[in-house]
């Protein structure tokens, strides 16, 4: 496994030879993984994670429809993560929401190793 910093990683994809020393072996690396990719493949980023869609799963398996409301009705707008994560704690469901968000994160890997060949021994 292979980690770069973004800087390290528009040097090499630029081929920009303008950086400090102590730069060099992290800057030669990465450009070593760019010309041959074929023993690499990038991690998912943070936008292929819906956590917006599992906050909203989430309030679909409740079954108090107070809760329910009062979680949809944080969800909408700017700050609904926040929001949310303030209501979940309010209603006292932050145990069950971080249980419910940590399995769908589980099931994103998961899937992503599938998707990529990789085998995953749980």
């Amino acid at each position: 496994m292979c980690f770069f910093s973004d800087s390290a990683l528009s040097c090499a994809e630029d081929n920009d030879d303008n950086y400090p020393d102590w730069q060099e072996e992290e800057i030669q690396a990465a450009k070593r993984c760019l010309d041959d990719d074929s023993h690499f493949l990038a991690l998912p980023s943070q936008y292929d994670v819906n956590e917006y869609g599992m906050m909203e799963d989430f309030v679909y398996t409740l079954n108090n429809e107070h809760q329910k409301e009062s979680l949809l009705i944080a969800l909408q707008g700017k700050g609904a993560f926040r929001r949310f994560k303030d209501m979940a704690i309010h209603l006292g469901l932050e145990k069950e929401w971080y249980h419910f968000r940590d399995e769908q994160y589980k099931r994103f890997v998961l899937d992503w190793c599938k998707s990529e060949n990789i085998k995953v021994d749980i």
